[in-house]
């Protein structure tokens, strides 16, 4: 993608998914809050094509996500809107917007029917409190990490 930092971006997607997914592992609990890789485990196993292999499925995907959603961020245009200039807090607006957008896009599809869907909006208060956090570290550290070319 034309004006896109490549390596920087690789970097910074790569371990904002490993950091999301650690805390999201090491804080289990911490205030009644995290531990949702237990229910992503779950909802994979609806599905039933991975058997005995939910974690790693769970694993791979996240990082995935990770990825290719970084994409979005790492966008020249939308790196540009995305207030304000400094990386971390550039990186928290955009997790929490992207937080938003993901429950606008799980409401719409929940109520269309799918059977995924329904099941993801259905988890806990607390998981999706959880899940609001966890993309906050995911976009702050996408955007304390993430270098953009010396043009944007």
């Amino acid at each position: 993608m034309k004006g896109v930092n490549f390596p920087s971006y690789i970097f910074a997607s790569l371990v904002a998914g490993y950091v999301m997914l650690g805390v999201d592992l090491m804080l289990d609990g911490f205030l009644g809050l995290f531990g949702t890789y237990r229910g992503y485990i779950e909802l994979i196993k609806i599905w039933g094509l991975f058997r005995g292999m939910e974690d790693w499925i769970m694993a791979a995907g996240h990082t995935i996500n990770s990825v290719v959603l970084a994409l979005v961020f790492v966008h020249p245009q939308v790196y540009r809107l995305v207030p304000p200039k400094n990386g971390l807090f550039k990186g928290l607006t955009f997790g929490a917007v992207w937080h938003l957008i993901v429950l606008f896009v799980l409401v719409i599809t929940a109520y269309g029917g799918a059977k995924f869907m329904k099941e993801f909006l259905n988890i806990p208060l607390k998981d999706h409190i959880s899940l609001f956090l966890l993309h906050l570290i995911w976009g702050g550290t996408l955007g304390l990490l993430y270098v953009p070319k010396a043009s944007q």
